[in-house]
């Protein structure tokens, strides 16, 4: 597959938005739904068809489950319109699709509560759908859950790994490497001048660690190699500010096939700009949780560092499959009891993702 052509991850999820816009906008306009999906100009996909006849199919039957689960505190009507239906489609795919897993089910829900919803969204579906698959599929014997309508081929019980931690740059984004040589020149100041005074130690490392935002550390990088009044510091700080870069979609398309199946977190050595920098390349929702350094004043390798992503995750550093281009950060995971790889390329690792069961 290209990188220009949609995963079946990304169909799968536009679906799912599609139903939750035809939802909101059935229920703002007091519109019935068939009625609705019959003035389209377009059908939409099959699974967003399904969606929304399957909610407004068993809409009462939703409803009150989701009341009792809300209760005593919130009501169905008092919640945002957007969360009530987000809940309905959770809902809808925990009684009626017993082809999906329910671990895909909800994090798909709460992927939608992210994008749509409050800053408060995502903890309360996954917690109100939570308790709706704890009643509505009960643990009836040791056998594994049934995974999501993809996954043939790939038991629960068969993985190596529960969760997925994976690096970010020089695995998922690769920095443009022409920006500061490019700069240098423009400012008339010599050859890695910038570089260096990005990744001296010291500075390094309290920008990583959190010590210095983001901005402080470009501040600073402009003080030393403008000294003395050679070159504005303003100029050099806004040439590191400004570098570039590229996210590998091959690599991403992976994550989002392994996320279908485990949790995925995202650990890594960053400044307080990280989740700025997610945004921007619009893959921040892309993991269940992004650890930075900077968050955390712990960096990789430190065993703290990791045993942080294992702790947002809630699984045992054994049952972790850890991924980093950085040989030293590999074995400090390893170390730890994870299934450490040494990335060097989406090919090596679509082959590791398989071996651990996070690929059909």
């Amino acid at each position: 597959m290209s990188g220009l052509e949609p995963s079946e991850v990304e169909l799968r999820r536009a679906a799912r938005e599609r139903a939750l816009e035809l939802l909101y906008e059935a229920e703002v306009k007091s519109q019935d739904v068939a009625a609705l999906l019959e003035s389209l100009p377009l059908a939409p996909a099959p699974l967003a068809d399904e969606l929304v006849r399957g909610v407004a199919a068993h809409r009462d039957q939703i409803d009150e489950l989701l009341a009792r689960r809300i209760a005593p505190r919130w009501s169905l009507t008092r919640l945002a319109a957007v969360d009530r239906a987000i809940l309905r489609l959770g809902a809808y795919e925990l009684l009626q699709a017993w082809d999906r897993s329910q671990a895909l089910i909800i994090n798909e829900a709460v992927v939608l509560a992210r994008r749509f919803g409050s800053d408060d969204s995502p903890r309360f579906v996954n917690g109100v759908l939570s308790a709706v698959a704890a009643e509505v599929r009960p643990k009836v014997s040791d056998e594994p859950e049934p995974e999501a309508e993809d996954d043939a081929g790939v038991e629960p019980s068969a993985r190596r790994a529960d969760a997925l931690i994976i690096d970010l740059d020089g695995v998922i984004r690769h920095w443009d490497q022409e920006a500061l040589p490019q700069a240098e020149r423009s400012l008339g100041i010599e050859p890695g001048a910038i570089a260096a005074a990005a990744f001296e130690s010291g500075r390094l490392g309290r920008a990583m660690r959190g010590e210095l935002t983001f901005d402080q550390w470009a501040a600073e990088i402009g003080v030393a190699v403008g000294g003395a009044g050679r070159v504005d510091p303003d100029e050099v700080a806004a040439a590191f500010t400004d570098v570039g870069w590229r996210i590998d979609d091959s690599v991403m398309e992976l994550v989002d096939q392994a996320r279908d199946r485990v949790p995925v977190a995202l650990l890594s050595n960053a400044s307080s700009r990280l989740l700025e920098d997610l945004r921007r390349s619009g893959i921040a929702d892309h993991f269940d949780h992004v650890v930075a350094s900077a968050d955390i004043g712990a960096v990789k390798p430190q065993p703290e560092a990791f045993l942080a992503a294992t702790g947002r995750l809630g699984v045992a550093p054994e049952r972790c499959l850890y991924v980093d281009d950085t040989e030293a950060n590999v074995a400090a995971a390893g170390a730890l009891g994870m299934r450490s790889v040494h990335f060097t390329g989406a090919d090596q690792l679509a082959d590791e993702l398989t071996a651990a069961g996070l690929l059909p």
